[in-house]
C-alpha cells in the first residue's frame, strides 16, 4: 500500500545546452505508475509511461524526465503539486502531536475522557545495568510494538503520546467500546511484553493507570516551522500519571470514577504499603484518596 504520493505536478524544465524551455506534465496513477507528459501543446508530443516498484524520490523522477526528453534538463519551475494521503494515514495524523492541518483543536473540553497511562517498572534500573545497543534496542521495539498495538485494538482513540518509557492514550468519551479497546490494549500488550520483549530481562514489566475524567484539548502552533502542536491537560491527565506510579508489574489502577461505571472489573489494594505510597502522592482530589482500586479481570 502506498500511504502517500505525489499526484501531480506541472514543471518548467530547461535544456542546459540550449536553453530552451519545456513544460512538463508528471503524474501518478493508482497502481503507481509514472505518466511523463508534454504539457506545452493542445496535443502532447510525447507521453511516457513508467512504472514504479517504490515510492520515487525526486531524483527517481528527474532521471525519468530526462530519459522521456532525451538528454539532461534542469527543473526550473514546480507547481499544482499537491500530496494525497492513504485514509489510514490521514486518520493516524489526527492522533499525532504534530499537527498538519488547521483549527482540528480549537480548545475543547472533555468532561469524560478515557485515558491510559502506561510506563515500564524498572526501567532506571535497566539503564545502568546494560549497555547502549540494548537500551536502543528494547526501547524502540517497546514503543513500535506499543503503537502497533494501539493502531490495532485501541483504533478509535483520540490521540496517543509516546514518553520515553511510557505512554498515554486518550479518548475523548468513556464509553463500554472505549474502556474494551482500553483494556484490550492493556491485556494484549501485557501478554506479549511477558512473554517476548521482557523475557530477556529480570525485574522489567509494564504497569498503569486507566481514569475517567475531565481533560482539555489544544493546539499551539509552531511559528518557524508552520506547524500546529497539540496536547492534552488537566486533572485527567495528572491522575492517570499520578496513580500508574502505584501500579506493581503487570497491575492497572483505576480510578474511583471509572470504577462507578460497572465497566471494569476492580479489586481494592488494601496493603498499607500501597495505602501510604497512595497517601503520599500530590495533587489528588480527595475522591481519589481513599482506596487503590486495581483492575481485576475474571
Amino acid at each position: 500500500m502506498k500511504l502517500v504520493s505525489i499526484k501531480n505536478s506541472l514543471l518548467t524544465v530547461e535544456d542546459p545546452s540550449t536553453g530552451a524551455h519545456e513544460l512538463v506534465l508528471i503524474e501518478f496513477e493508482a497502481d503507481g505508475t509514472l505518466v511523463i507528459a508534454d504539457a506545452g501543446a493542445d496535443v502532447p508530443r510525447f507521453v511516457k509511461r513508467v512504472k514504479l516498484d517504490a515510492f520515487p524520490t525526486d531524483e527517481a523522477v528527474h532521471r525519468h524526465i530526462e530519459a522521456a526528453l532525451g538528454g539532461p534538463r534542469r527543473v526550473l519551475e514546480a507547481s499544482d503539486r499537491c500530496l494525497e494521503l492513504d485514509s489510514s494515514v490521514l486518520s493516524g495524523l489526527r492522533k499525532m502531536p504534530v499537527d498538519i492541518f488547521d483549527n482540528v483543536y480549537l480548545g475543547e473540553v472533555k468532561e469524560s475522557a478515557l485515558v491510559l497511562c502506561v510506563d515500564i517498572r524498572n526501567f532506571s534500573n535497566f539503564l545502568c545495568q546494560n549497555n547502549e545497543n540494548d537500551v536502543f534496542k528494547l526501547i524502540k521495539d517497546f514503543t513500535s510494538n506499543f503503537l502497533s498495538c494501539v493502531n490495532q485494538f485501541g483504533f478509535g482513540c483520540s490521540y496517543y503520546k509516546l514518553m520515553g518509557d511510557g505512554a498515554i492514550v486518550i479518548w475523548d468519551e468513556t464509553t463500554p467500546e472505549t474502556v474494551s479497546d482500553a483494556l484490550q490494549v492493556f491485556d494484549t500488550y501485557i501478554d506479549f511484553v511477558n512473554e517476548e520483549l521482557f523475557s530477556a530481562y529480570d525485574g522489567l514489566g509494564l504497569a498503569g493507570a486507566l481514569v475517567m475524567e475531565k481533560v482539555f484539548k489544544y493546539e499551539i502552533s509552531a511559528e518557524a516551522s508552520q506547524l500546529k502542536y497539540r496536547d492534552y491537560v488537566g486533572y485527567g491527565i495528572n491522575l492517570s500519571c499520578r496513580l500508574q506510579a502505584l501500579a506493581r508489574k503487570d497491575h492497572l489502577v483505576v480510578n474511583h470514577t471509572l470504577a462507578r461505571t460497572g465497566l471494569v472489573p476492580y479489586a481494592v489494594d488494601t496493603t498499607p504499603e500501597a495505602q501510604l505510597e497512595l497517601k503520599l502522592l500530590k495533587g489528588l482530589k480527595d475522591e481519589d484518596r481513599g482506596e487503590i482500586l486495581l483492575y481485576a479481570p475474571k
